[in-house]
Parts: C-alpha cells; sequence; structure tokens
C-alpha cells in the first residue's frame, strides 16, 4: 500500500481538512475540508495562494465565522502548501498530515526506510 492509498488528516486549531499525497508529488485536498480564516499573527503566510482560492471560490466562509470550506477537491505542489493554506501559516505538510487509520505521519510513508 502507498501513502497516495491512504486518507491523511490534518487538524490545526478548530480546522478539520482530508486529503492524500499523488503519485507525482502534488497533495489533494477534500471537497468539504475546512481551513483557518486566520492562524497566528506572527506566523509567515502564502497569502497568494490562498487569495487565489478565495477569488476562485474554492475556499468559501464556513458557518462557523472562524474557518474557511472547500467547495471542490483541490490539488497543491505539495502537501505542505496544502498544510499552510489549511493552518494559514508555514507548515510542514509530512509531518502534520496523519493517516486516520495508523496515525503515522506521510512522512513516515514518504521515508524508504519505513517501508518494510
Amino acid at each position: 500500500m502507498t501513502a497516495s492509498d491512504l486518507i491523511f488528516v490534518f487538524r490545526p486549531q478548530v480546522a478539520q481538512a482530508y486529503g492524500r499525497p499523488l503519485p507525482d508529488g502534488r497533495f489533494l485536498v477534500r471537497e468539504g475540508s475546512t481551513a483557518m480564516r486566520s492562524g497566528s499573527p506572527l506566523v509567515k503566510r502564502d497569502l497568494p495562494d490562498r487569495d487565489a482560492l478565495l477569488r476562485k471560490g474554492v475556499l468559501v466562509p464556513d458557518s462557523d465565522a472562524r474557518l474557511y470550506r472547500f467547495t471542490q477537491d483541490h490539488v497543491f505542489g505539495s502537501s505542505s502548501k496544502a498544510a499552510g493554506v489549511v493552518k494559514d501559516g508555514n507548515a510542514s505538510g509530512p509531518q502534520l498530515w496523519i493517516d486516520v487509520k495508523s496515525g503515522k505521519s506521510l512522512k513516515h510513508f514518504l521515508t524508504p526506510s519505513s517501508q518494510s
């Protein structure tokens, strides 16, 4: 079983996003996932990506005023880009995306020595 066969979750604060890595290294976040509207004011952000998703309607305000919601599946260039948008701040995707069933991080599945 490869990492792209698994479902991963990332839960920063009150947000909850589900996704999976793609074979080409990109990362898909599933429709219905939520993202923080505002993370820590001290954290660096990737605002152009987030603003573009808001303009395109991929992210919309959720009924919870603290959150945005994904209106469709969205593919990010990496798990870290995906985690950064969900958290609203820089994030290490391989460490933060956790396999729903095993509780192991994405990094565990991406490290060749852990495949045995």
